[in-house]
């Protein structure tokens, strides 16, 4: 499963440790959006790098994909883009993806997208489609003005909200090394 990050601005971004966290437990391509800087790809050395020049007074939306829809490719990482508006997505869709698409970027194309625009993403009207297509799923939008909205569970995480921790259990909770005794003395 992905995992999607928000940081709110004024707030440190998470530090290069968790993000690497992320990325080993989800290693399918990386990504993040601020209101002037995004960057999407495979490198985590050149999301790392590009991310260090957002504005510290901008929010920003960070996502590492684990693959379930989709070819492993930069054009499938998050957040995807359309008219001004970001979206990423953390979970599984019940929707068909179209051609080589996500689950997540046909749901923002087909169904998200269009509501968003006409009425912005902090509107009722988002709100309540959100509620039809989102099931156990987290969304994080994030429009030109730089507003972001989050769509589900999310939890706080070093001062950063998480869709999930499961990059701590994966990666920090591994035990690095394992001493086994093998009956000599």
């Amino acid at each position: 499963m992905c995992v999607l990050a928000i940081v709110y601005a004024g707030h440190p971004l998470p530090s290069r440790e968790d993000l690497l966290a992320m990325h080993r437990a989800n290693p399918h391509g990386c990504g993040f959006a601020s209101k002037s800087l995004s960057y999407k790809g495979m490198s985590f050395e050149t999301f790392y790098n590009r991310l260090q020049f957002v504005p510290k007074d901008e929010n920003v939306i960070i996502h590492f994909r684990y693959a379930t829809h989709g070819s492993i490719c930069a054009k499938n990482c998050h957040p995807f883009k359309k008219g001004g508006i970001w979206f990423a997505h953390n979970g599984i869709l019940d929707i068909e993806p179209k051609d080589d698409m996500t689950d997540s970027e046909t749901a923002f194309q087909d169904i998200l997208y269009p509501v968003a625009s006409q009425y912005g993403i902090l509107s009722e009207e988002l709100y309540k489609e959100v509620e039809k297509v989102i099931g156990g799923s987290r969304f994080a939008f994030l429009d030109k003005k730089g507003d972001v909205v989050m769509f589900g569970g999310f939890k706080k995480y070093h001062g950063y909200m998480c869709s999930n921790l499961n990059f701590v259990n994966d990666y920090y909770n591994r035990p690095r090394y394992r001493w086994v005794y093998n009956g000599f003395y």
